[in-house]
């Protein structure tokens, strides 16, 4: 009983294992699902609510800073950008009230912390399981490219994470991971819209230690076009290092006075969206995503 019972436990695993050789193709696989997704977007609109907080050692809130808002604008040309509708603290988002293509221009400075695009580029990948729900691979740094003049390929390069592909489509439905490396560690001059301008560069948040998480959700099409259906991000969570000695926070365009001093540890971003098709509303329910811990 006991032969048969490990023969059917080993067929089982035969049937769903990969072979480590298969997952240069799934990388390549999932990066082709990723970017036929881009291609739909123009079907969907999507708003986006971010809140940041500081937390002490023990992960108790010392400060939180208001909570911003963001849709998505088509440009003239077609092209996406996301730009602020909202600030928790009042204040009217920059440009509000003028066209899409000069709203778009404002925002072009205010990205993702790294690139997906680039992190499905890596060549260090290896089949973790491989199931009939999910394929899940493991991506190393690549130091290969952490020498590259684009930081976005620098930053991506430096990050050790867990990608669980659908099944079905090979899209990146989950990603979560970490940085490990260096390529993400950069200073820059904040971009103030709001009162006076700092010149004294700033680190970046996202740099070696940060932890990270995203969801994406299938919007399934609606008015019998099944080739418009959308993956979006529905949920992120990242955990950041802190330099206690940071007087403020700066995030699209505003800059946030930080009080919490030598209490703070680490500053949290949480992102949650809404996505709604051109013709009919797909409203996420958040309570089908699993929430980020």
């Amino acid at each position: 009983m006991r032969s048969i019972l490990l023969l059917t436990a080993l067929a089982a695993s035969a049937l769903f294992a990969a072979p480590a050789g298969d997952a240069p193709d799934l990388l390549a696989k999932a990066r082709d699902a990723y970017q036929r997704n881009q291609a739909q977007e123009k079907h969907w609109n999507w708003t986006a609510t971010e809140t940041r907080s500081l937390v002490n050692k023990a992960g108790t809130i010392v400060q939180a800073f208001p909570d911003v808002t963001a849709e998505s604008v088509i440009r003239n040309d077609g092209r996406r950008c996301n730009a602020v509708v909202s600030w928790g603290d009042g204040r009217k988002p920059y440009l509000a009230d003028a066209d899409s293509d000069a709203r778009c221009q404002a925002m072009e400075l205010f990205r993702a912390p790294f690139a997906m695009a680039s992190l499905l580029e890596g060549a260090g990948a290896t089949v973790v399981e491989h199931s009939e729900y999910a394929i899940t691979l493991g991506i190393v740094p690549d130091r290969t490219r952490l020498k590259s003049k684009d930081p976005a390929v620098r930053c991506a390069a430096s990050i050790r994470a867990t990608l669980k592909l659908d099944p079905a489509t090979f899209f990146p439905a989950q990603l979560e991971g970490e940085v490990v490396e260096s390529g993400c560690d950069l200073q820059f001059a904040p971009v103030t819209q709001y009162g006076s301008r700092n010149r004294a560069p700033v680190k970046s948040s996202f740099r070696k230690g940060a932890a990270f998480r995203m969801e994406f959700a299938l919007q399934h099409d609606k008015f019998g076009h099944p080739e418009n259906s959308f993956w979006i991000c529905v949920a992120q969570r990242y955990v950041q290092p802190w330099n206690t000695d940071d007087s403020s926070l700066y995030y699209w365009g505003g800059r946030v006075p930080v009080t919490a001093g030598e209490a703070a540890h680490r500053l949290i971003k949480e992102v949650r969206t809404t996505a709604k098709e051109f013709g009919g509303e797909s409203q996420l329910r958040f309570d089908t995503v699993d929430k980020p811990q």
